[in-house]
């Protein structure tokens, strides 16, 4: 097996894995309202190191943000709970990112909608 598809399963596993923690081990109130959804995992080379994107169904941005350090703050819980899952020697250091590439989709499209309508003839 070549060592792309290997980083691609880590990474794939690392993201179900990080997805049902947030699912079902964590307690904190903020975390659980603000119904976050781990999108992306993207992997250094050594898998040292993993940059976890999470996307936020709702709250403005000053909340989001707010829920954000509390994935700040609790990463060392979520990599604790990773190393008893993952079968690596390494478990690697988690860094949370906002995804915000859902919201950004979502204006495009509707300023094109909008773009698209006036450009109609009567």
């Amino acid at each position: 097996m070549s060592d792309g598809r290997i980083h691609a399963r880590l990474c794939a596993l690392i993201k179900r894995e990080v997805s049902q923690i947030v699912e079902f081990e964590v307690h904190d109130p903020l975390l659980r309202a603000a119904i976050p959804t781990v999108m992306a995992v993207q992997l250094s080379v050594d898998a040292r190191y993993a940059k976890v994107y999470i996307a936020l169904a709702q709250g403005t941005h000053a909340e989001k943000m707010e829920v954000m350090a509390v994935f700040r703050r609790d990463r060392g819980f979520f990599r604790t709970e990773l190393a008893h899952r993952l079968p690596l020697r390494y478990t690697p250091q988690l860094e949370f990112i906002l995804d915000e590439t859902v919201e950004h989709a979502l204006q495009l499209d509707t300023l094109l909608a909008r773009d698209n309508d006036d450009l109609r003839p009567d």
